[in-house]
């Protein structure tokens, strides 16, 4: 399956370069560029790849069987789940409340009821599976008709086989029926000259037409109407983190060697107790970026700072975070929308601290989209160095820079020194 993805161009490779990409060999052997490591800092506090894997030390966790069960806050992400653990969160947002009273009062129309549904909700199997049904259905329909016609004009009994024959002139129309809702031309495998029609079957045979045209436009508009639906271009992170400076939540753009982002706009804001909404600026004062590319990871920050509403001295007291919410909206290269949000919950929120909320995301096997403190990014850029002496390699060409998108999702703990 691997060569397959990598003939198509997806994403398949995994792992870390030990050097320079120019200058390990392609492949030798079941190696290749890529192997297992980790990360050390240098006294110099430089950032370098070690080959290989880090050996447990004496000090290694030791598991507790007695031990309760984690809380969902301080479980780590075993996969990278950023790239449904937000659609998740919203279906999982949508059943915890129900709707009370008639649905049917909210709705518009019937037929842009069905319509949404065909665009929008159903997945491409399920409308290619619909449309199937429909032809099957307008085909047996029709040669139904078409027998009825047939017996009721007596041409049975025209060809001397007498009403015993209906189901031999059912299959005939069957056929007929077949042949004449297909994209072929007259010139059919076994095809033979047969008796004209009557009247009444050619005006079955034109409603017929008629009605296989107009379903196959319907079919048409539905799935140009889907074509047309903005592609998912970038992806949040599962988690945001909170520190004494900064919230920060990271943006990655999912295909980033062809996809570029323009005039980005970015919403961020944080909801309290009682459910008011408070404005998170972003650093600097922007609004968002003039545009973005390449696979580095975009850090969308709010300064925690006099003016912020997350300061300790915040009027009125300060705030009893419930969630944040995050969302950007750009012009991809191409001139096509991106659209995207994301919600992440503190663990004393109200919604955070009810049971049934928390065993349905471990029914789901995720974990919900956190506000997590005490902890910080991993690093996901580091600058190609000689992991002998930790310094910068040059003359090699591009790349200059690495970055492991494996990391895009995890965090570490802050390491706080000593007073």
């Amino acid at each position: 399956m691997r060569w397959a993805r990598w003939f198509l161009g997806l994403p398949h490779a995994t792992g870390f370069f030990y050097g320079h990409p120019r200058a390990a060999p392609k492949e030798i052997g079941e190696r290749t560029i890529r192997g297992p490591g980790y990360f050390e800092r240098t006294a110099k506090g430089d950032l370098v790849l070690i080959p290989g894997t880090r050996a447990s030390g004496s000090n290694a966790a030791v598991a507790d069987e007695e031990a309760p069960a984690p809380s969902l806050w301080s479980e780590g992400r075993t996969t990278f789940e950023a790239g449904h653990v937000h659609a998740m969160e919203r279906d999982t947002w949508r059943e915890a409340f129900q709707a009370e009273g008639d649905e049917g009062s909210m709705s518009v129309s019937f037929a842009e009821d069905i319509w949404y549904l065909l665009t929008e909700q159903l997945g491409i199997g399920a409308v290619l599976c619909v449309e199937i049904l429909a032809e099957v259905c307008v085909i047996v329909l029709f040669a139904l008709l078409l027998t009825v016609a047939a017996l009721a004009e007596a041409e049975a009994d025209a060809d001397g086989r007498g009403p015993a024959a209906a189901g031999d002139v059912f299959r005939d129309k069957m056929l007929l029926s077949l042949t004449s809702v297909r994209l072929s031309t007259d010139s059919i495998f076994g095809w033979q000259s047969r008796s004209a029609s009557s009247g009444l079957e050619v005006a079955i045979l034109a409603v017929q037409g008629w009605a296989h045209w107009l379903l196959l436009s319907v079919a048409g508009s539905i799935i140009v109407a889907r074509a047309l639906r903005p592609l998912k271009q970038v992806v949040f992170s599962p988690d945001c983190v909170l520190s004494d400076e900064d919230l920060c939540v990271r943006l990655q753009i999912l295909r980033h060697d062809v996809v570029e982002l323009l005039n980005l706009d970015i919403n961020f804001q944080v909801i309290s107790t009682g459910g008011r909404v408070h404005q998170l600026p972003l650093a600097n004062g922007i609004s968002g970026y003039a545009g973005w590319a390449g696979v580095s990871p975009l850090n969308i920050r709010h300064k925690i700072d006099e003016n912020s509403p997350l300061r300790d001295d915040y009027p009125g007291g300060k705030l009893g975070i419930q969630y944040c919410r995050v969302s950007v909206s750009a012009t991809d290269s191409n001139g096509n929308p991106v659209n995207a949000s994301a919600n992440y919950y503190h663990q004393d929120s109200f919604v955070a601290s009810q049971s049934d909320w928390s065993s349905a995301w471990r029914a789901r096997g995720l974990l919900p989209p956190r506000i997590l403190s005490g902890v910080r990014w991993k690093d996901q850029l580091r600058r190609i160095r000689d992991k002998s002496t930790g310094q910068p390699i040059t003359g090699m060409g591009l790349p200059i820079f690495l970055v492991n998108i494996d990391n895009f999702a995890e965090v570490e703990p802050i390491e706080r020194l000593p007073v």
